[in-house]
């Protein structure tokens, strides 16, 4: 049974009226052509073998025998098209709690979902190409038979504009009332959103210190910014395992394991969450020429809780498999 990202914990809770609910789990996902097939926690990495690098990209990597420096002194590019691919297995208990009162459940299926940005210097436009969740089928006949009618899959929204007007974003002067009315809640938190899905670069990343196969890195208090944004705590250990490109992006590969709190983190839908995190395992691909974020593994335990302004509130507690890889093209002037 699958059902877009609208109505993904609908399905999960069977709240058939509930038009805006909000998916609870953060940042899941993977490429559709990589075909990831098991776990994070196997012997064998879940992505597949590398794609060769970009020639004129590997021509900024600065690297010696000494090691690799992760650049941050580049101009960032002002013309970029970004496509994430996620993807999340996910188990535990859910529930929401809106105006037409509470539901709860547990659940266990995969969320995909694929996002497209292309930026223009202060223009960026965001495309929702997919977002659904796909349920195992009922166990038994028995069980097919109490199981909820399938929900009617809604359109996936149009394409939204948005555009910076001196410090501010908002929607393109064509938007429909749907852009105009998301622009004005992602408003506050857009220049976040941007640094967060490699559209702009992160505050912080490393100092010139060359990083060899086998060193490791403590990211915690003043440093969780290169990694986590907003009112974030706790600890993350890291250890460079290799150098790979993602989509011709050359990187670095850092194991990466720890716990941390973010509060109050928005998403591109309008929606506010609270989470509470464990990276039991985990690989994250990092830029060696910017400062982004291109690909993650991460097999997790988690505790969210979500809310928008329409009162509904959806929270949820269990593992969580994440995959998450973007292709990251610089555009020419």
């Amino acid at each position: 049974m699958k059902t877009r990202g609208g109505v993904i914990l609908c399905c999960v809770l069977g709240a058939m009226a509930c038009g805006k609910v909000k998916s609870v789990v953060v940042k899941a996902a993977t490429d559709a052509r990589q075909k990831i097939a098991g776990s994070v926690g196997t012997s064998k990495s879940a992505v597949a073998p590398a794609i060769a690098v970009d020639v004129e990209l590997q021509k900024l990597v600065d690297q010696t025998a000494e090691g690799a420096i992760f650049r941050k002194d580049l101009p960032f590019p002002t013309r970029l098209d970004v496509r994430a691919t996620e993807r999340s297995e996910l188990s535990g208990r859910f529930s929401q709690t809106s105006p037409l009162g509470r539901q709860a459940a547990a659940a266990k299926g995969t969320r995909t979902k694929i996002t497209h940005f292309e930026r223009a210097g202060d223009q960026v436009r965001y495309t929702l190409e997919k977002s659904d969740l796909e349920l195992p089928p009922p166990a038994t006949s028995e069980a097919v038979k109490q199981a909820p009618p399938a929900l009617a899959e809604p359109p996936l929204p149009p394409p939204v504009t948005f555009r910076k007007t001196g410090k501010s974003w908002g929607a393109d002067h064509r938007a429909d009332f749907h852009a105009v009315a998301l622009a004005q809640e992602l408003a506050p938190a857009f220049d976040q959103l941007l640094i967060e899905n490699a559209l702009a670069p992160r505050p912080l990343w490393f100092a010139k210190h060359r990083f060899r196969i086998g060193d490791e890195l403590v990211v915690s208090g003043k440093l969780l910014p290169m990694l986590l944004l907003g009112n974030a705590t706790g600890s993350l250990t890291l250890k460079l395992e290799s150098f790979e490109p993602v989509e011709g992006h050359p990187c670095g590969v850092f194991a990466v394991t720890g716990d941390y709190r973010r509060h109050q983190v928005p998403d591109l839908t309008g929606s506010l969450s609270d989470e509470d995190v464990t990276i039991q395992t985990g690989k994250l691909w990092l830029s060696l020429i910017y400062p982004v974020i291109i690909q993650q593994e991460l097999d997790t335990i988690q505790s969210v809780q979500a809310g928008g302004h329409d009162g509904t509130v959806i929270r949820s507690q269990g593992a969580c498999k994440v995959f998450l890889t973007r292709a990251w093209k610089r555009l020419e002037p």
